[in-house]
């Protein structure tokens, strides 16, 4: 049987790809075919691949202890004897987002009140902050998100429940906390 040179090809998504700072990382699967069997190697657009935390198989790249000097373009390539293949996939480091200010854990108020719940947040990019209630919507017409603070006007009784500020950052990770609020009947 006769074996013909056939020209080394890559499979690699290209991601953009999130990890958490301090978090262990690894690439999915970089596939190289052709004949020769293609020899794979790995690189980094800007500088050296990190030896001391770096990890890598024919197919896989791990990257140990993440940092945020890790984001870049990393670079799968096939050789073999007809020349050489590469793909690229993007690995973003984020920050997972931290609570600097949280709500309280619980909360009482009267029917008709005005309850305004603050919440901000801190990471690498910016959280985005917003609101949801556990179990339910919130109060329609009478809820105001402004700079991460919740406002509920008109407290109603129905309104008593759990309420949770969302930081969300890279549009993927997410952090939470939580407070009740226990709406009473005026007097």
């Amino acid at each position: 049987m006769c074996s013909f040179p056939v020209h080394a090809r890559v499979s690699f998504h290209p991601g953009p790809h999130y990890a958490i700072e301090g978090s262990n990382f690894t690439f999915p699967s970089c596939s190289a075919i052709g004949h020769p069997p293609p020899v794979v190697t790995w690189r980094k657009l800007s500088g050296k691949l990190p030896q001391e935390r770096v990890e890598y198989s024919n197919s896989s790249l791990h990257i140990y202890n993440v940092r945020k000097t890790d984001s870049d373009t990393y670079f799968c390539s096939a050789v073999n004897l007809l020349g050489t293949t590469e793909k690229r996939s993007l690995m973003v480091v984020v920050s997972f987002p931290r609570f600097r200010v949280k709500p309280p854990a619980r909360v009482g108020v009267k029917e008709g009140d005005t309850l305004a719940l603050s919440c901000s947040a801190t990471g690498d990019p910016k959280p985005v902050l917003s609101w949801k209630r556990h179990g339910a919507q919130l109060p329609i017409g009478r809820t105001l998100q402004i700079n991460g603070a919740l406002v509920l006007r008109d407290m109603e009784i129905s309104d008593e429940g759990y309420y949770v500020c969302v930081a969300t950052s890279a549009g993927v990770f997410e952090a939470e906390t939580m407070t009740y609020i226990n709406v009473g009947k005026l007097k």
